[in-house]
């Protein structure tokens, strides 16, 4: 049995991939690098200071420019996500897809202040 879902999910694009250096630096880099070829970030998530997950959607012409765009911003894409991007430049519509960002020298136990409400 497959779900109505799954037709939609198994287009998704997920990449993934390490920066090292500070996390906030790196992710600016990253976010300029995918505005630049037209590739708009439409969800933000960070986990903790290790790992960014950005939800982007893009058209298949800008596929491989997003590809050399984000290794050029320090970004070093595992094998199978360079696949995953050469294989949707050959799609005939828009493309959503999400990319997971893992700072080896990010900080793991990263606390955020949360400010309290009157009440």
């Amino acid at each position: 049995m497959r779900w109505k879902f799954q037709d939609r999910w198994d287009k998704i694009l997920r990449l993934k991939g390490m920066a090292w250096g500070d996390r906030n630096v790196a992710t600016s880099r990253i976010s300029e690098a995918m505005s630049t070829v037209g590739a708009d970030i439409v969800d933000v998530h960070f986990f903790s200071g290790v790992q960014t997950t950005l939800a982007f959607e893009a058209r298949p012409a800008s596929v491989r420019a997003l590809a050399k765009a984000l290794t050029e911003a320090g970004l070093e894409l595992d094998e199978e996500s360079l696949a995953v991007l050469e294989a949707g430049a050959s799609a005939n519509e828009e493309l959503e897809g999400t990319l997971s960002i893992t700072f080896p020298d990010g900080e793991s136990d990263l606390r955020r202040e949360v400010p309290s409400v009157p009440g």
